[in-house]
């Protein structure tokens, strides 16, 4: 029972990106986002990334890992910075990655770029994987679409200053990736 606890802790943990990166999506939009196809999506990538972790091997995760992480970080600070500024002027255009139609697969792999390292770890522990991946699959789901819900909701109440918010998220989680 102990272990898994600690899984659902982990999932939880690698589940916590992908709400705020949705939260702050769904601030910033003023057209509804498809919350159960989003959802769906990155519960799908946060189980497929540590698949490719998993039996990719330890000279991937090597070569791959590091430079995955930095590009999904530099965009994140770019999207963040511009939702930033964004706030701040008058125009509306949005140029944030916007989960809807395509967007929504760069979106699912961008919020699951972490769950790659943790299906290495996986392979060394000797997990049963099959069980994990569909927990991270549930957790990564339901704690998306929560962020779009509620991003939703706050977008609607904060206004601009919930974009500017949303931006300092995205922010963060760049700069979090990076380092």
């Amino acid at each position: 029972m102990e272990g898994w606890l600690v899984l659902c802790g982990m999932a939880a943990a690698l589940s916590m990106d992908a709400f705020s990166m949705s939260l702050a999506a769904a601030m910033n939009q003023a057209k509804p986002i498809p919350r159960l196809k989003t959802a769906a999506v990155v519960g799908f990538f946060h189980m497929v990334m540590p698949c490719f972790g998993l039996f990719g091997g330890r000279w991937i995760a090597e070569s791959f890992e590091r430079a995955a992480l930095m590009v999904g970080g530099v965009l994140l600070i770019i999207t963040g910075m511009q939702m930033i500024g964004s706030a701040f002027r008058k125009d509306e255009n949005g140029t944030m990655i916007v989960p809807r139609g395509p967007g929504i697969i760069f979106f699912a792999i961008l919020v699951s770029l972490d769950s790659f390292s943790i299906g290495i770890s996986l392979g060394i522990l000797q997990t049963p994987w099959m069980e994990v991946l569909l927990l991270f699959g549930i957790f990564s789901a339901a704690f998306t679409w929560a962020g779009l819900a509620l991003g939703g909701r706050l977008q609607y109440m904060l206004g601009h200053l919930g974009e500017a918010a949303g931006g300092i998220i995205l922010f963060s989680l760049g700069v979090k990736l990076i380092l």
